[in-house]
Protein backbone atom coordinates (compact mmCIF):
# COMPACT_ATOMS: atom_id res chain seq x y z
CA UNK A 1 0.00 0.00 0.00
CA UNK A 2 1.24 3.33 -0.62
CA UNK A 3 1.34 6.22 1.17
CA UNK A 4 -1.10 8.30 -1.14
CA UNK A 5 -3.39 4.98 -0.38
CA UNK A 6 -3.39 5.62 3.30
CA UNK A 7 -3.64 9.42 2.89
CA UNK A 8 -6.94 8.84 0.82
CA UNK A 9 -8.59 5.94 3.12
CA UNK A 10 -8.10 8.52 5.97
CA UNK A 11 -9.86 11.53 4.44
CA UNK A 12 -12.41 8.90 2.80
CA UNK A 13 -13.00 7.71 6.40
CA UNK A 14 -12.78 11.49 8.13
CA UNK A 15 -15.24 12.95 5.61
CA UNK A 16 -17.95 9.66 6.07
CA UNK A 17 -17.67 10.84 10.07
CA UNK A 18 -18.68 14.43 9.37
CA UNK A 19 -21.63 13.26 7.09
CA UNK A 20 -22.48 11.34 10.56
CA UNK A 21 -22.73 14.76 11.88
CA UNK A 22 -19.32 13.63 14.22
CA UNK A 23 -17.76 16.86 15.36
CA UNK A 24 -14.92 15.68 17.50
CA UNK A 25 -12.92 12.07 16.79
CA UNK A 26 -11.85 10.50 19.80
CA UNK A 27 -8.33 9.73 19.92
CA UNK A 28 -8.82 5.70 20.73
CA UNK A 29 -11.45 5.61 18.00
CA UNK A 30 -8.62 7.26 15.73
CA UNK A 31 -5.53 5.16 16.84
CA UNK A 32 -7.84 1.96 16.37
CA UNK A 33 -8.48 2.93 12.81
CA UNK A 34 -4.75 3.77 12.28
CA UNK A 35 -3.52 0.46 13.32
CA UNK A 36 -5.88 -1.22 11.23
CA UNK A 37 -4.70 0.73 8.26
CA UNK A 38 -1.28 -0.23 9.05
CA UNK A 39 -1.60 -3.26 9.81
CA UNK A 40 -3.14 -3.70 6.33
CA UNK A 41 -0.78 -1.63 4.53
CA UNK A 42 2.43 -3.98 6.27
CA UNK A 43 -0.16 -7.50 5.08
CA UNK A 44 -0.11 -5.99 1.60
CA UNK A 45 3.90 -5.08 1.33
CA UNK A 46 4.50 -7.98 2.75
CA UNK A 47 2.60 -9.91 -0.76
CA UNK A 48 4.11 -7.13 -3.36
CA UNK A 49 6.96 -7.83 -4.68
CA UNK A 50 10.90 -6.89 -4.41
CA UNK A 51 10.69 -4.63 -7.41
CA UNK A 52 8.05 -3.17 -9.99
CA UNK A 53 7.70 -4.45 -13.04
CA UNK A 54 9.56 -1.71 -14.92
CA UNK A 55 12.66 -2.67 -12.42
CA UNK A 56 12.26 -5.58 -13.28
CA UNK A 57 12.27 -5.56 -17.28
CA UNK A 58 15.56 -3.31 -16.49
CA UNK A 59 17.16 -5.80 -14.64
CA UNK A 60 16.02 -8.35 -17.12
CA UNK A 61 17.82 -6.32 -20.31
CA UNK A 62 20.52 -5.39 -18.05
CA UNK A 63 21.49 -9.38 -17.61
CA UNK A 64 20.47 -9.93 -21.15
CA UNK A 65 23.30 -7.20 -22.81
CA UNK A 66 25.49 -8.60 -20.12
CA UNK A 67 24.73 -11.88 -21.13
CA UNK A 68 25.41 -11.23 -24.72
CA UNK A 69 28.67 -8.91 -23.95
CA UNK A 70 30.05 -11.85 -22.21
CA UNK A 71 29.22 -14.55 -24.84
CA UNK A 72 30.91 -12.46 -27.82
CA UNK A 73 33.94 -11.81 -25.52
CA UNK A 74 34.23 -15.85 -25.19
CA UNK A 75 33.62 -16.17 -28.85
CA UNK A 76 36.21 -13.65 -29.48
CA UNK A 77 38.90 -15.04 -27.45
CA UNK A 78 38.33 -18.54 -28.34
CA UNK A 79 38.83 -17.32 -32.18
CA UNK A 80 41.61 -15.72 -31.39
CA UNK A 81 43.58 -18.75 -29.42
CA UNK A 82 42.39 -20.89 -32.50
CA UNK A 83 43.67 -18.04 -35.07
CA UNK A 84 47.33 -18.17 -32.47
CA UNK A 85 47.70 -21.35 -32.57
CA UNK A 86 47.37 -21.73 -36.14
CA UNK A 87 50.14 -18.91 -37.05
CA UNK A 88 52.20 -20.62 -34.17
CA UNK A 89 52.62 -24.34 -36.16
CA UNK A 90 52.19 -22.35 -39.88
CA UNK A 91 55.75 -20.49 -38.20
CA UNK A 92 57.19 -23.61 -37.32
CA UNK A 93 56.80 -25.25 -40.31
CA UNK A 94 58.07 -22.42 -42.54
CA UNK A 95 61.27 -21.64 -40.27
CA UNK A 96 61.82 -25.65 -40.27
CA UNK A 97 61.29 -26.54 -43.72
CA UNK A 98 63.18 -23.10 -44.98
CA UNK A 99 66.17 -24.28 -42.12
CA UNK A 100 65.96 -27.87 -43.36
CA UNK A 101 65.93 -26.60 -47.24
CA UNK A 102 68.94 -24.06 -46.67
CA UNK A 103 71.30 -26.90 -45.00
CA UNK A 104 70.85 -29.44 -48.03
CA UNK A 105 71.45 -27.28 -50.21
CA UNK A 106 74.67 -25.91 -48.53
CA UNK A 107 75.54 -29.45 -48.23
CA UNK A 108 74.99 -30.27 -51.52
CA UNK A 109 77.12 -27.01 -52.59
CA UNK A 110 79.99 -28.39 -50.24
CA UNK A 111 80.14 -31.74 -52.25
CA UNK A 112 79.85 -30.95 -55.68
CA UNK A 113 81.83 -27.86 -55.57
CA UNK A 114 84.48 -28.37 -52.27
CA UNK A 115 86.81 -30.84 -51.16
CA UNK A 116 84.64 -32.68 -49.05
CA UNK A 117 83.70 -36.27 -48.48
CA UNK A 118 80.65 -38.18 -46.56
CA UNK A 119 81.51 -38.44 -43.34
CA UNK A 120 83.60 -35.88 -42.78
CA UNK A 121 83.13 -33.37 -39.58
CA UNK A 122 81.73 -30.69 -41.71
CA UNK A 123 79.17 -33.07 -43.21
CA UNK A 124 78.15 -34.13 -39.79
CA UNK A 125 77.33 -31.29 -38.27
CA UNK A 126 75.79 -30.35 -41.25
CA UNK A 127 73.48 -33.81 -40.73
CA UNK A 128 72.81 -33.17 -37.25
CA UNK A 129 71.26 -29.96 -38.04
CA UNK A 130 69.35 -31.50 -40.70
CA UNK A 131 67.88 -34.24 -38.94
CA UNK A 132 66.64 -31.78 -35.92
CA UNK A 133 65.02 -29.26 -38.67
CA UNK A 134 63.35 -32.47 -39.61
CA UNK A 135 62.25 -33.37 -36.41
CA UNK A 136 60.78 -29.95 -35.73
CA UNK A 137 59.12 -29.96 -39.34
CA UNK A 138 57.28 -33.54 -38.59
CA UNK A 139 56.85 -31.83 -34.93
CA UNK A 140 54.88 -28.96 -36.14
CA UNK A 141 52.61 -31.31 -38.68
CA UNK A 142 51.68 -33.60 -36.43
CA UNK A 143 50.37 -30.90 -33.74
CA UNK A 144 48.69 -29.64 -36.35
CA UNK A 145 46.70 -33.04 -36.90
CA UNK A 146 46.42 -33.18 -32.73
CA UNK A 147 45.00 -29.32 -33.10
CA UNK A 148 42.55 -30.58 -35.06
CA UNK A 149 41.33 -33.41 -33.30
CA UNK A 150 41.23 -31.36 -30.45
CA UNK A 151 38.95 -29.16 -32.24
CA UNK A 152 36.50 -32.05 -32.87
CA UNK A 153 36.69 -33.72 -29.90
CA UNK A 154 35.40 -30.10 -28.00
CA UNK A 155 32.53 -29.85 -30.92
CA UNK A 156 32.09 -33.36 -30.10
CA UNK A 157 31.66 -32.58 -26.38
CA UNK A 158 28.82 -29.56 -26.62
CA UNK A 159 26.30 -33.08 -27.06
CA UNK A 160 27.20 -33.73 -23.46
CA UNK A 161 29.77 -36.57 -23.88
CA UNK A 162 32.36 -35.97 -21.36
CA UNK A 163 34.87 -38.77 -22.28
CA UNK A 164 35.21 -36.35 -25.92
CA UNK A 165 35.94 -33.00 -23.84
CA UNK A 166 38.60 -34.87 -21.86
CA UNK A 167 39.41 -36.28 -25.38
CA UNK A 168 39.99 -32.78 -26.77
CA UNK A 169 42.10 -31.08 -23.68
CA UNK A 170 44.34 -34.16 -23.77
CA UNK A 171 44.79 -33.49 -27.91
CA UNK A 172 44.97 -29.64 -26.95
CA UNK A 173 47.83 -30.48 -25.09
CA UNK A 174 49.61 -32.88 -27.09
CA UNK A 175 49.18 -30.21 -29.81
CA UNK A 176 50.91 -27.50 -27.64
CA UNK A 177 53.85 -29.67 -26.69
CA UNK A 178 54.90 -30.60 -30.19
CA UNK A 179 54.52 -27.08 -31.39
CA UNK A 180 56.73 -25.93 -28.71
CA UNK A 181 59.17 -28.75 -29.40
CA UNK A 182 59.10 -27.75 -32.75
CA UNK A 183 60.67 -24.72 -32.34
CA UNK A 184 62.89 -26.07 -29.85
CA UNK A 185 64.51 -28.49 -32.58
CA UNK A 186 64.75 -25.27 -34.67
CA UNK A 187 67.01 -24.06 -32.18
CA UNK A 188 68.92 -27.10 -31.41
CA UNK A 189 69.15 -27.30 -35.66
CA UNK A 190 70.30 -23.86 -35.73
CA UNK A 191 73.20 -24.21 -33.35
CA UNK A 192 74.39 -27.59 -34.74
CA UNK A 193 74.52 -25.63 -38.11
CA UNK A 194 76.51 -22.86 -36.32
CA UNK A 195 78.69 -25.41 -35.43
CA UNK A 196 79.22 -27.32 -38.71
CA UNK A 197 79.93 -24.17 -40.27
CA UNK A 198 82.06 -21.93 -37.46
CA UNK A 199 83.51 -25.09 -35.51
CA UNK A 200 83.46 -27.56 -38.30
CA UNK A 201 86.86 -29.79 -37.12
CA UNK A 202 85.33 -30.36 -33.73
Amino acid sequence: MKASDVVKQIQEAVGEAEKTGIRELQFSNLNAYLANVLATAVEQERGEPSMTEAQANHQLEVWKAQLSAHSTMSVEMFKSAVEAGQTALRSAIVINGGAAATVLAFAGNAITKGPILPGMPLLTHIGTALLWFMFGLGGAGIATGFRYLSQFAYNVSHGGAARWGRAGAVSNVVSICLGVGSFFAFFVGGVAAYHAIVLPTT
